[in-house]
């Protein structure tokens, strides 16, 4: 039996998410060859459509010269899940070449991206590991139902 530690539970569990939404991106760039991304309740909305069935919603978004950053809120079956830490948000990041939005095509979709899950609330300093692992393999198994009802 292999024994992974927090560490690696939690990068492969945030490797899973980028994945999940990385298809839900697919599948709306299927309908169109790009999806222009900036901060605004437009861009907003669409996004809201295109990850919903992942139990999670835009909580924010922020842009840079350099990156533009989307922070999703999860809410549904992950906010139902009771643990003494849990994360509230997910963040993705994207390389931003200073024009303050961005265009996201199938060819962006094979690009690794930042995805982090962790914030001063659920993080390796100030939880528990015990605490940590229980909360990611039950935010994990909330992601492989989400993935396979959609």
């Amino acid at each position: 039996m292999s024994f992974m530690s927090v560490t690696d539970e939690l990068r492969d569990f945030e490797k899973k998410l980028e994945t999940a939404i990385k298809s839900a991106f697919e599948k709306e760039l299927h309908k169109d060859d790009e999806l222009d991304i900036s901060a605004d309740y437009d861009t907003h909305s669409k996004l809201n459509d295109v990850v919903e069935k992942l139990d999670l919603e835009v909580y924010g978004m922020c842009v840079t010269p350099s990156e533009f950053t989307v922070t999703f809120e999860f809410c549904g079956a992950f906010g139902k899940i009771n643990t003494k830490s849990k994360p509230n948000y997910c963040r993705i990041r994207f390389e931003n070449d200073g024009n303050y939005y961005l265009t996201l095509t199938e060819e962006d979709l094979k690009r690794n991206w930042y995805l982090g899950i962790t914030d001063i609330n659920f993080n390796l300093k100030n939880v528990q590991e015990d605490v940590m692992l229980d909360c990611i393999k039950q935010f994990s198994h909330a992601l492989l139902i989400k993935i396979l009802s959609n």
